[in-house]
């Protein structure tokens, strides 16, 4: 059986049955491949370990990265720290922008290309370009490690302390927003109950739809997007 390699990386893939195969060491996640609810059968690769610079990658996943991203795949070279050396602060295969700003590492730069995403230069680590089919920006999509939200034409202009009135919706968004509010209360455990009762109805209310001002221009997506990300980091 050849299963395709969805990782950057070049290694050796294996089939296990995990209930929680997300986690990432000398193994990570290549894909899950029948989800039995109890478990799952998942292949995990091993990538091959380079000593000059670390987990092999491969180079025509590089080549898609660079060609489809906008982004460059190279080392970024950390101040030292702590008494370390320089050579321990340089991370290898490292996503970078055009101007040589740290986005991310491999993995991040290929989870860019599956998602048809480009590197956004005005603001590299945190928002990218959401590319269509001809290659336009259909919206600019704002990330951290938290979370993240796409931005279109049509959305709402995110701010951070913006806090719901039921004038700002359309009736029928308002009602859709309390049912769903009403539904998590009910269904909450006695740990999460008390942090959604703070947050309000705002913790039902996706990131696209929170603020005054409907988004009618790119620029205001990507303001959005960087908003957003903002808020989360």
């Amino acid at each position: 059986m050849i299963i395709k390699n969805h990782t950057p990386y070049v290694g050796k893939i294996k089939l296990r049955f995990e209930k929680y195969p997300e986690y990432s060491g000398r193994t990570i996640l290549n894909k899950v491949h029948l989800n039995l609810g109890f478990t799952k059968l998942v292949s995990r690769l091993e990538p091959n370990y380079l000593k000059e610079s670390g987990r092999e990658v491969d180079p025509r996943k590089v080549k898609l990265i660079e060609l489809c991203t906008s982004g460059k795949i190279a080392s970024y070279s950390l101040e030292p720290w702590g008494g370390m050396e320089q050579d321990d602060c340089n991370l290898n295969n490292s996503f970078l922008s055009k101007s040589g700003e740290y986005i991310g590492d491999i993995e991040r730069a290929w989870w860019y290309y599956k998602n048809h995403m480009r590197v956004c230069e005005a603001y590299p680590h945190g928002v990218a370009e959401l590319v269509g089919d001809s290659d336009v920006i259909e919206g600019y999509y704002g990330y951290t490690h938290r979370g993240g939200q796409t931005f279109r034409i049509g959305n709402r202009l995110f701010e951070a302390n913006y806090e719901p009135k039921e004038s700002n919706y359309e009736p029928w968004e308002w009602a859709g927003f309390v049912q769903e509010y009403n539904k998590t209360i009910l269904e909450a455990d006695d740990f999460d109950i008390e942090w959604i009762k703070r947050a309000g109805i705002s913790y039902v209310i996706p990131y696209k739809m929170r603020g005054k001002k409907e988004i009618k221009t790119m620029e205001e997506c990507l303001q959005a997007a960087i908003n957003m990300s903002k808020e989360l980091s």
